[in-house]
């Protein structure tokens, strides 16, 4: 059953990072803190914001980055198709797969089919009874007519067409998005999937439940680690308050993916970042010093400090020679900060 009540700092944050990869800026805390949930999750996710992120995720998902990245002006519309509903989850990943990027990404038969059966589909092309269907596939991709999926085929927009056109599309799909919302594989889910299935305009209102449910609200106590791509658009939404463009989110994030652990890297940028000119931080006046600390920790942690916090970090910035960013940098820079 849906839940009810209001939005809290906590399930703000964790909605803004599920849907728009990003933390909250101070104009959505005093808007939407207090706000009725079922209000914000249709506000959030009826976003242009939010189906732009929806399609990045899809593209990271088929690892269509950097050269493979599709391109044109049909592509690069998707997010705003999508939000006035001229598209819908299914025709999205069509145009993506049937883009040249994807093409080139999955060169020869062999490989194009393979992450079609098993990508979109959840087959695993090792399994015997697949082996069949993998051939067929690979028919299909040279020009050849053939049975696909039960349906005829003879290139690879047929292919692509078929294998979206199939119930097990659609059960891929919200397991993938029940697994990184609700933190589990989607069980017992034939109903949603028979839906979703018939009329893939449903495919968002069902993500909309979710968010509602109780499940959702249990697991937004336990916090998760960011992506990179969550923190980066995080660190410069609170630290510069502006999303990064894609050129910096591109070199960052691929900065990153190169070490095994990019936390000394995250911290390292962190500082960098709130060392520039352009980092903006919250205000702060004389005598108000646990006022500021205890609105960094909201704005930062999605929290309150508790007494030993409030007290030290209270005392560290009334310290001779103690400054406002010196509290942000130790905040932005910890390990709960790499989570939401």
């Amino acid at each position: 059953m849906p839940a009810r009540g209001e939005v809290t700092p906590r399930l703000l944050l964790r909605l803004c990072y599920d849907l728009l990869q990003r933390g909250p800026t101070d104009a959505e805390r005093r808007s939407y803190l207090g706000l009725d949930v079922a209000i914000l999750v249709k506000r959030l996710l009826g976003s242009r914001e939010a189906k732009s992120e929806w399609f990045e995720e899809q593209l990271y998902y088929f690892l269509l980055l950097d050269r493979f990245r599709p391109g044109g002006e049909s592509v690069d519309r998707i997010p705003t198709r999508l939000q006035k509903g001229d598209l819908d989850a299914r025709s999205a990943t069509a145009e993506i797969l049937l883009s040249t990027g994807f093409s080139l990404r999955n060169p020869g038969n062999d490989t194009f089919v393979t992450v079609l059966l098993e990508q979109c589909l959840g087959y695993r092309v090792q399994d015997k009874a697949v082996k069949p269907i993998l051939e067929a596939g690979k028919k299909a991709y040279d020009g050849k007519k053939t049975k696909f999926l039960d349906a005829a085929a003879g290139s690879q927009s047929d292919l692509v067409q078929i294998a979206l056109a199939h119930r097990e599309f659609a059960r891929t799909l919200l397991d993938r998005q029940h697994r990184r919302l609700l933190g589990t594989p989607l069980v017992d889910g034939d109903a949603t999937v028979a839906r979703v299935h018939a009329d893939f305009t449903e495919f968002f209102p069902v993500l909309g439940e979710w968010l509602q449910s109780d499940t959702y609200l249990q697991e937004t106590q336990r916090r998760r680690p960011k992506s990179e791509r969550q923190f980066l658009r995080g660190l410069y939404i609170d630290l510069l308050e502006r999303a990064p463009d894609a050129e910096e989110l591109r070199n960052l994030r691929n900065a990153m993916n190169a070490m095994a652990d990019p936390a000394p890297l995250r911290s390292v940028l962190a500082k960098v970042v709130l060392d520039s000119p352009q980092a903006k931080l919250p205000l702060t006046a004389a005598g108000e010093e646990r006022a500021f600390v205890a609105a960094c920790f909201l704005r930062y942690l999605a929290r309150a400090p508790n007494d030993k916090e409030l007290d030290t970090f209270t005392a560290a910035l009334l310290h001779k020679g103690g400054k406002p960013q010196q509290i942000v940098r130790a905040l932005v820079g910890s390990l709960e900060y790499q989570t939401y």
